[in-house]
């Protein structure tokens, strides 16, 4: 887990590949980042599964997953 700092990227803190830069690299920074919106983008589904599948929701125009479900991540890691 990447603890960014204010002074993060500062006079090029952080900022030159390789790690030679400061801790965490940007590299890392932007790592934990797209683990963070997976987490989140997975929890939401799961939720807007859950309320869809839920027998007490009877309105039956109600689409949770359709409507409040992001689209796929574009930032993954590699």
């Amino acid at each position: 887990m990447a603890t960014i700092k204010s002074s993060f990227g500062s006079g090029g803190a952080n900022l030159v590949p390789g790690g030679s830069g400061g801790d965490p690299t940007l590299a890392d920074a932007l790592r934990d980042v797209a683990d963070d919106l997976a987490a989140m983008r997975t929890a939401l589904t799961t939720l807007t599964a859950k309320i869809d599948a839920d027998a007490g929701d009877t309105g039956g125009d109600s689409d949770y997953a359709s409507t409040c479900d992001p689209a796929a991540l574009l930032t993954i890691k590699g």
